[in-house]
């Protein structure tokens, strides 16, 4: 028997609804707590995503239930888009929440799981921005003005505590075995930088265009609003159910992936994309999208989690060349 809620969104979902989103490239809401917490599937959960988990009789290999081609590129892409960002969230608590939890010295394997999630959050940046230039700049690019003028992804409340980690500034725990982990934080800012170049080379930011035009809102407010925008929730919730929020929605993105490919064949993505997008490093992300999720998903529902110690001060530091905006969501 599950611990999950059965009274829960997610409960309810995991009980009656096992497609995602209820149809094909459907979306669901994200409940997130405040505060990060330990993610752990119990039992069934593990059971149900045995092949997700790497535990089934052929790990990982294919698709739970793949769907059938998306009816229209904008709906295949504002899938991606909204769920590429709630699981950007996740990923950033988990982040957060080992950083705040570091204690020296790390094991190697701690230090590795933290390199996988900041790939995985590279993943997530090029999955969400798998779209074509036309339906960004005529579909998901307005929807985000019209939610406010100066929307940015500077807003996302769960950036803020990674912030300084993304740009190389790590906690000394870590130092000894960080240069891996450095290395993955400027591969991760080459790849905001590139996103930025295919989706709107030639225009500002919102945020940028809307200067001098909006009264300045409250920091919560402005986090209130990007969290409504990609259906997000902040309540307290079980483990069980973050896992399995988080599990709903790898095995979408890789259901997704099995049927059209990171670049569907019908769309202009792949030719869109900048020469920042198409080096070795990037595209080696590109093709490891499917069993880059298995990893960070078996890490989340398996790691054991210590009491939380003291935060370590930073050693370690990359600095990016232009400022982060946590999100390409502008």
């Amino acid at each position: 028997m599950s611990a999950l809620d059965a009274g829960s969104a997610t409960g309810l979902l995991e009980a009656v609804v096992p497609e995602y989103g209820g149809r094909a490239y459907g979306i669901e809401p994200l409940m997130l707590p405040p505060d990060p917490v330990h993610c752990n599937a119990d039992d069934e959960l593990t059971r149900r995503y045995a092949e997700l988990l790497g535990q089934g009789p052929d790990p990982g290999a294919e698709p739970s239930g793949a769907p059938a081609a998306a009816g229209s590129a904008e709906q295949l892409f504002w899938f991606r888009w909204i769920t590429g960002h709630q699981l950007t969230f996740m990923l950033w608590q988990e982040l957060g929440r080992r950083a705040a939890e570091a204690a020296g010295p790390a094991p190697p394997d701690e230090v590795a799981a933290v390199g996988r999630l900041v790939r995985g959050y590279s993943a997530m940046l090029l999955y969400t921005a798998s779209c074509t230039r036309d339906v960004y700049l005529r579909i998901i690019r307005p929807s985000m003005a019209l939610h406010h003028p100066a929307f940015s992804g500077a807003w996302a409340r769960d950036y803020g505590p990674v912030r300084a980690l993304l740009r190389g500034r790590l906690p000394a725990a870590w130092d000894g075995r960080a240069d891996a982990l450095v290395e993955e934080c400027a591969l991760n800012e080459r790849v905001h930088e590139g996103i930025a170049a295919k989706l709107v080379p030639d225009a500002p930011s919102l945020l940028q265009s809307a200067t001098g035009t909006c009264r300045p809102l409250p920091r919560d407010v402005r986090a209130a609003l990007f969290d409504t925008y990609f259906i997000t929730l902040r309540a307290p919730c079980a483990p069980e159910e973050g896992a399995a929020q988080l599990l709903r929605r790898m095995r979408a993105v890789r259901d997704d992936l099995a049927v059209n490919g990171l670049y569907p064949a019908s769309a202009s993505s792949r030719a869109e994309k900048p020469e920042a997008l198409r080096t070795p490093q990037v595209e080696e992300i590109e093709r490891a999208v499917p069993q880059l999720l298995g990893n960070i998903a078996r890490d989340f529902v398996r790691h054991s989690s210590a009491e939380p110690a003291s935060p370590s001060p930073p050693t370690r530091t990359f600095e990016p060349s232009m400022e982060g905006s946590g999100s390409h969501g502008a």
